[in-house]
Formats: C-alpha cells, sequence, structure tokens
C-alpha cells in the first residue's frame, strides 16, 4: 500500500498543469488519483483524505508554484512517504 501511495501522489504532482497553485487543488488530484484505491479496498477514504490532506498541506508549504514543486521529484516521493507514515503511525 505504502508504494502504491507514494506513486500515485509523485504522479499526482506531475499531472499538473496550468491550474491554480492552490492546497485545496493539491488535495482533489490527489484523491482523484487514488481513486482506483479507494474503490478496491487497499485504501479506505478516510485514510486517502488523510494522506492527501498531509501531502497537500507539506506540498503547498514547501513549493511556491507548480513548476517549482514539478522540478523535485525525489523529495516529492519522500513527503508522501512521510505523510503515510504518520497516517499509519496515528492509528
Amino acid at each position: 500500500m505504502k508504494k502504491i501511495l507514494i506513486t500515485s501522489c509523485v504522479i499526482i504532482f506531475f499531472s499538473c498543469t496550468t491550474k491554480p497553485w492552490e492546497k485545496e487543488a493539491a488535495k482533489n488530484w490527489c484523491i482523484k488519483d487514488n481513486q482506483t484505491h479507494i474503490d478496491n479496498g487497499s485504501v479506505t477514504a478516510e485514510q486517502a483524505n488523510k494522506i492527501c490532506d498531509c501531502v497537500a498541506e507539506k506540498m503547498f508549504a514547501k513549493y511556491k508554484s507548480e513548476a517549482e514543486l514539478n522540478a523535485d521529484k525525489y523529495n516529492q516521493m519522500i513527503v508522501g512517504k512521510e505523510c503515510i507514515e504518520a497516517i499509519e503511525a496515528a492509528k
């Protein structure tokens, strides 16, 4: 599950185009990208929501633009992993 979500989170932010750089948009892209995992039961909607909240918050705080975010692939994966670990530890 961790690898799937980390990969999904990274793909989300790479797929961003010219939409405005805002936290809520990042969260919505994350949820939409993970809908398959929610539908097949590998991740609950609540878990995906918490992970996407965390990812969107950290990405929005760390990067000033979508272009800056897309240029930093490695740290995107780290942020996704940190959020997944934090959500799992809180269980």
